[in-house]
């Protein structure tokens, strides 16, 4: 239970930014071709999470890795875990 709330921890940061920067470029998408379509969303999801990732865990509070290596998850297994939900997310908006 406490890697999962460690997981949830790290995520929260990534969710809001990535979800609001993902529907920014659904809208312009939608300006461009007048058609609103989930699948920008969601390959928009899918690439900006990793780069929020990046940003804010790398850039901004590359501190914080300590805090997650003390709960027992490594940097690569936090990257991992950020490409797999950000592609599961990104899917399931995909498809709807």
């Amino acid at each position: 239970m406490r890697i999962v709330k460690s997981f949830w921890m790290f995520y929260k940061k990534l969710v809001i930014p990535a979800l609001s920067m993902s529907a920014a470029i659904a809208s312009i998408a939608f300006i461009y071709s007048g058609i609103f379509s989930f699948k920008w969303f969601g390959i928009s999801y899918l690439i900006v999470t990793p780069l929020f990732h990046y940003y804010i865990y790398e850039t901004r509070n590359p501190n914080e890795y300590y805090f997650y290596y003390n709960m027992g998850i490594s940097k690569p297994v936090l990257w991992l875990s950020t490409l797999i939900f950000s592609s599961l997310i990104g899917l399931i908006i995909r498809l709807i």
